[in-house]
């Protein structure tokens, strides 16, 4: 691997700055997030409307939202690198042209619902499931983006917080580059806390969704900012950066005449 792409030890504790550096870029591109987080919106809503006067398996939803979450956290990841550095911004989003971004992105979905089956499989032959009829989802707004959002632990623990930004931003890393580089950074800098933290904001997102659900634009937002957690930290592991860039940076003086001889 180049040396720019080995991960490193970040100075601790590293939870409360990539949080801090994560409400930063929040602040300073609301309209990039609010963008995306309207998007998830909607597309809650038209599933709930697709739904109405169907009965919808909530198996099928949670293996719908599993694929959906990387796939998410690949565009947050380059959009992220826009409103850290908006000279970079077009060149992130063309990385979204590579084949191998989405078989990545994809691939991880797809094996991740194959676990999620394999376990519900084997938990069945161990505790048999009582008789009972499926159970229905999309009845309500906000149900889609809670499947997205359960899928969020497990899909950080199966790749590592850095998959998906070193995925899009890494000149040409192969999906098995980047869930390798991934899950060393993870095994560098201690992946229980990260782990620990990303459960904690799992579930008082849910808890404020429970009282104030707002049509699933609360679990879209939570969503969204953990995609640009997971930029944050591969920023800091892997760019060795541990700070935003400057909104403006001031242009340098330009460099002055040497002055003429005199005769």
């Amino acid at each position: 691997m180049a040396t720019p792409f080995e991960p490193r030890e970040v100075d601790k504790p590293f939870i409360p700055r990539w949080l801090r550096l994560t409400l930063q870029l929040f602040a300073r591109s609301p309209v990039r997030f609010g963008i995306l987080i309207a998007a998830l919106g909607w597309i809650d809503t038209s599933a709930v409307k697709l739904a109405d006067g169907y009965v919808v398996p909530k198996i099928w939803i949670d293996r719908i939202g599993t694929l959906l979450l990387p796939i998410l956290w690949m565009i947050v990841s380059a959009v992220s690198r826009g409103a850290d550095d908006s000279h970079r911004t077009w060149e992130a989003l063309s990385a979204l042209r590579r084949r191998q971004v989405w078989l990545g992105t994809l691939s991880t979905g797809a094996t991740i619902v194959i676990m999620q089956w394999l376990v519900r499989l084997m938990l069945a032959g161990v505790v048999p499931l009582r008789a009972q009829g499926p159970q229905v989802s999309l009845q309500h707004p906000g149900e889609f983006m809670e499947s997205i959002a359960a899928n969020v632990l497990i899909t950080c623990v199966f790749v590592g917080l850095c998959y998906f930004p070193l995925l899009v931003l890494g000149p040409e890393l192969s999906p098995g580059d980047a869930r390798h580089l991934s899950r060393k950074a993870a095994r560098i800098n201690g992946d229980w806390p990260t782990w620990i933290f990303v459960a904690i904001v799992a579930v008082g997102a849910n808890a404020v969704a429970s009282v104030a659900p707002a049509y699933g634009m609360t679990a879209a937002a939570f969503l969204v900012f953990l995609g640009v957690f997971n930029f944050v930290a591969y920023r800091d592991i892997f760019d060795r950066r541990d700070q935003n860039l400057r909104k403006a940076v001031a242009l340098a003086p330009l460099p002055q005449a040497a002055p003429a001889h005199e005769g």
